[in-house]
């Protein structure tokens, strides 16, 4: 174990925004007529907006025109804009100001968009080496694209990268792009997060990620 940088996704482990997300799909489907679980949308967790609405729909075996998914879309993305609410998961938080200090290039890989991630990470007291957003990928998670442009940005190898995340198609990125996943019960249980490395609470986070950048599992 020779870990160099380290990865967050953002939603859901940086900041509490999942709960919103999720009410806001659901508000989206609903007023046009179509009702599914909180679970349909937190499993797609990272995956790029019209193409969660697509992959929802397949999974009920339902046709679905463009016209629908982008009005799908702009309703749930304006419905988000309006109501959500959000806080920073202070386990995280602390543990990027220890990684700034310890001098650790640290790094956001997240399907979001850029106006939201720039709003979001602008209220933090850290700067972050390297961001990929949404906008900035042709396949988002579970695709290892987002996770391979940032580590291409760095000269570490990409098993030397530790990738935080707290849902399955994220995780599924992070290992196909190599590198090392510890995945926070944040929105899921431990039962959907077995992918990765391993899998604990905020509150141990940051000895974890401590422990591996020493070497130590």
């Amino acid at each position: 174990m020779n870990i160099k940088a380290v990865c967050f996704d953002m939603d859901g482990v940086i900041v509490d925004t999942m709960r919103h997300h999720v009410e806001a799909w659901r508000h989206a489907f609903n007023i046009n007529g179509f009702d599914h679980e909180e679970l349909v949308f937190y499993l797609r967790e990272g995956m790029p907006g019209k193409k969660t609405i697509v992959d929802v729909f397949n999974h009920s075996n339902v046709e679905v025109n463009e016209e629908l998914v982008n009005s799908i879309y702009v309703q749930k993305r304006d419905y988000f804009k309006e109501h959500a609410q959000y806080e920073f998961i202070e386990e995280t938080v602390s543990t990027l100001i220890a990684l700034r200090d310890e001098h650790i290039p640290i790094a956001v890989v997240t399907g979001s968009r850029k106006e939201f991630v720039s709003e979001v990470l602008s209220k933090l007291p850290v700067t972050f080496d390297i961001i990929v957003t949404g906008d900035d990928v042709k396949e988002g998670k579970p695709s290892p694209e987002p996770y391979l442009l940032a580590m291409d940005r760095h000269s570490f190898n990409p098993s030397e990268w530790l990738v935080i995340e707290n849902a399955p198609l994220g995780i599924q990125s992070a290992k196909r792009a190599g590198a090392y996943c510890l995945a926070l019960e944040t929105t899921l249980d431990s039962k959907y997060l077995k992918e990765a490395d391993v899998i604990i609470s905020p509150k141990d986070l940051h000895r974890h990620v401590k422990n591996l950048i020493k070497g130590l599992k």
